[in-house]
C-alpha cells in the first residue's frame, strides 16, 4: 500500500496523438525481481518514455532497543520476546546456512543492484535521501513528467505526487472501498472470511487508497492459500495490471471510477506477531489438507540424510568441478504435476514451495529450455551444470505456476494426456485416490501455452502404461497423441514422455517405438544426463517436496549406498536402458530361454 496526500488528481488532456507518455517511478528498498522486469516492461514499451526511478533512501531513525522491548512486552505480552527470539535465531541459521551454501557453490544469478539494472536498461536512476525536501522537488520537477507511478515505499505528501501533470498512479494489493490501509496481502481478507481478496490500480489522492480506480481485478482465496501464496499471486496480477493500466493512460484510453469513501474502512497494520501467528496456523492448515505435505520424512530420517549429504558434499563438489572442466557438465530435468493452493491430488505442491524452489535453482544454476538442454547433451559438450523444468499430465490447476514461469520468462516444457485435454475428464489415477477435481488444461489454455513460447510434448493419450500395453497399441497412441496435439497447436510434438515412467512401465518394444515417432523421448525414474552425441533418452527427477531435497539434487547426492559403489552424480546409471525386459512378456525374445 502507498498513497498520496493531495487533492483530486488533475484533470489534464491526453498525452499528443504518437507522444510518448513522460513517466517518472517513486519506489524504496531493495530492487524485488518482480519490480524489476515491471520496469523493464515499462522501458521497453514503445507509447512509454520511462524518464527516472527516484529512490527514496529516507529511513526513520532507530530507536533505543531497551524501548522496542518495552513496548512489545507492553502491547503483547512475553509471547512477543519469545517470538522476537525466535525470529532472530531462525535469521541467523539462514544467513549462516546460505552463506556456506555460498560458499561451496558458485552463484549464477545475483541480486541486481538499481545501478547496474540503470545501465542495462539505459533508464537513469536517482537516490534521494528524502524524497520530501526542496532539492528532491527539484529533480523531479526537471525530469517534466507527466506520470508519476508509486511502486513500493512510504506514503507520498501533496508536493511529490501533484509534479507530473497528470497526476500519480499507485497499485493497492486489496478491494477498495473496503479494504484501504496497510497490512500484508489477504490478511484482513481471510480474518473476515471473504472469498478473494483484490487489486486495484488507482490515483494517489488526500485520503489513503481513496483515489479513483483505473483498473482493479479479484484473486480467490484457495482452500490452502497462506500469506505467502497470497502475495505470489497479488504481486504477478497487480504488475501485469499495473502495465495495462498505465498503457491505457498512455493510448488516452483511461477511464477512472470515483470511489465511494462512505464504505469500507482503513485498516491499521498488525503488529508482526499478529502477522506470524495467523501465518502460523495458515500453514498448519496447509501441512493437514496436503496429502503430499503429510507425506514428508521423520526428522530423524531427515537428519541422518542431511549427515550423510554433507559427509559426502566435497567428493560430489570435486567430480562437478571435473565434469565441468571436461566439458561433461550434467544437465538435470525436473518434473511437477500440479502446483497449487488446494488440495488437487496426492501430488500437489503449494505455490509458495514451488517459487522458493525455482529462486533457489535460479540462484545457482541456469534453467534451460528443454530444446536448448537437448541440442547441448547430443553435442557431446556441455561446460555448466543446468536445469530444465518440466509438467507432467496437463492439469489446470498450474494456472498460478504458470503465470509465474510467464512473468519471469522461465522456460518449461508441459507433456499432455491429450486424450484427457480432449474430453475434459479427470485422470483415472486421481480419480482412484478419491480426488474428483483435479481437471485437465482446455484446450484453448494449451493452444495459449504454445503461444506463449512454451514446450509442448506428449504424455500418450490416457496416460497409459507402456509397460502393459501391446506393441500394436502403444503405436496406436504415440501416433494418435502427436496428431492431436499437432491439430491443437499446429505444429508436431518432438518430445514423449512416459506416463509414471519407472522402469517397469517402459517395455522394450514401446520404447522402440515411441523413439519412432518422437525425435526424444524421457523417463521419470531420476538420474542426470550426460552430455553423449545423439542421444535420444533422458532422465528427469521427481520434484523435490523440501530444500533438502532439493541441495541433494543440485550436488549429484543419489542414494548413499550407490555413491559408495561409485555412481555419484549417476554417471554409471546414466548408461542403462530405460526398461526392464523381465517387466514384460512383451518385450522378451521368444528365442531366449
Amino acid at each position: 500500500m502507498n498513497a498520496g496526500n493531495c487533492q483530486e488528481p488533475p484533470s489534464q488532456p491526453s498525452p499528443q496523438k504518437n507522444a510518448r507518455l513522460r513517466v517518472v517511478v517513486f519506489t524504496a528498498g531493495p530492487l524485488r525481481p518482480i519490480n524489476r522486469v515491471f520496469f523493464e516492461r515499462l522501458a521497453g514499451d514503445p507509447q512509454i518514455e520511462l524518464r527516472a526511478l527516484i529512490i527514496d533512501e529516507y529511513r526513520r531513525p532507530r530507536k533505543p532497543l531497551w524501548k522496542k522491548i518495552h513496548r512489545g512486552l507492553q502491547r503483547e505480552g512475553l509471547s512477543w520476546l519469545i517470538y522476537r527470539l525466535a525470529k532472530s535465531f531462525r535469521s541467523l541459521g539462514r544467513r549462516i546456512s546460505s552463506r556456506l551454501f555460498d560458499l561451496l557453490h558458485s552463484r549464477t544469478q545475483s541480486d541486481e543492484s538499481y545501478e547496474a539494472f540503470a545501465r542495462r536498461i539505459r533508464i537513469p536512476i536517482y537516490r534521494v535521501d528524502d524524497i520530501h525536501r526542496d532539492s528532491s522537488l527539484t529533480l523531479i520537477g526537471s525530469l517534466q513528467p507527466q506520470l508519476g507511478v508509486i511502486l513500493g515505499g512510504r506514503i507520498l505528501k501533496d508536493k511529490v505526487i501533484t509534479l507530473p501533470s497528470m497526476g500519480t498512479v499507485n497499485v493497492h494489493k486489496r478491494k477498495v472501498p473496503d479494504y484501504r490501509g496497510g497490512g500484508p496481502v489477504g490478511y484482513w481478507e481471510i480474518l473476515d472470511n471473504q472469498p478473494c481478496i483484490g487489486v486495484t490500480i488507482h490515483y494517489a489522492t488526500a485520503k489513503v487508497d481513496a483515489g479513483p480506480i483505473l483498473a482493479e481485478t479479484t484473486i480467490p482465496i484457495d482452500e490452502c492459500d497462506t500469506l505467502e501464496s497470497l502475495q505470489i499471486k497479488a504481486d504477478i496480477v497487480g504488475a501485469n495490471l499495473y502495465c495495462e493500466a498505465i498503457r491505457s493512460i498512455a493510448r488516452g484510453e483511461a477511464r477512472s471510477k470515483p470511489q465511494d469513501t462512505s464504505r469500507g474502512k482503513t485498516y491499521r497494520a498488525p503488529s508482526e506477531l499478529q502477522v506470524h501467528l495467523l501465518e502460523k496456523r495458515l500453514r498448519r492448515k496447509m501441512r493437514r489438507t496436503m496429502p503430499l505435505l503429510r507425506q514428508r520424512r521423520l526428522f530423524f530420517t531427515q537428519l541422518r540424510v542431511f549427515l550423510q549429504y554433507v559427509f559426502v558434499l566435497p567428493w560430489l563438489l570435486i567430480l562437478r568441478r571435473w565434469f565441468i572442466h571436461r566439458g561433461r557438465a550434467p544437465i538435470w530435468m525436473l518434473y511437477y504435476h500440479v502446483v497449487a493452493n488446494r488440495p488437487a491430488n496426492h501430488m500437489c505442491l503449494p505455490l509458495e514451495t514451488f517459487v522458493r524452489q525455482i529462486e533457489m535453482i535460479q540462484r545457482y544454476c541456469k534453467v534451460l529450455s528443454i530444446e536448448e538442454a537437448v541440442e547441448k547433451l547430443r553435442s557431446g559438450q556441455n561446460s555448466e551444470v543446468a536445469t530444465v523444468l518440466t509438467f507432467d499430465d496437463g492439469y489446470h490447476d498450474n494456472f498460478w505456476a504458470i503465470e509465474y514461469l510467464r512473468y519471469f520468462s522461465i522456460p518449461a516444457c508441459f507433456f499432455l494426456a491429450i486424450g484427457h485435454v480432449q474430453d475434459g475428464t479427470p485422470f483415472a489415477h486421481d480419480l482412484e485416490g478419491g480426488y474428483k477435481s483435479a481437471y485437465p488444461l482446455s484446450e484453448s489454455e494449451v493452444r495459449e501455452l504454445a503461444a506463449h513460447g512454451f514446450s509442448i510434448g506428449s504424455h500418450g493419450m490416457y496416460h497409459e502404461d507402456f509397460g502393459q500395453i501391446a506393441p500394436d497399441a502403444a503405436d496406436r497412441t504415440l501416433q494418435e497423441s502427436m496428431q492431436k496435439i499437432q491439430a491443437i497447436c499446429g505444429r508436431a510434438p518432438e518430445h514423449f514422455s512416459f506416463p509414471i515412467g519407472h522402469k517397469v512401465n517402459i517395455s522394450r518394444d514401446s520404447f522402440l517405438t515411441a523413439q519412432k515417432h518422437y525425435r526424444y523421448v524421457y523417463s521419470a525414474y531420476g538420474g542426470y544426463n550426460f552430455p553423449e552425441r545423439d542421444r535420444r533418452h533422458f532422465l528427469r527427477f521427481p520434484n523435490p517436496n523440501d530444500t533438502l531435497e532439493l541441495m541433494s539434487i543440485m550436488d549429484g547426492y543419489t542414494v548413499m549406498r550407490n555413491i559408495l559403489r561409485g555412481d555419484a552424480w549417476g554417471k554409471r546409471s546414466f548408461a542403462y536402458p530405460p526398461y526392464l525386459e523381465v517387466a514384460s512378456s512383451l518385450s522378451r525374445d521368444p528365442h531366449r530361454k
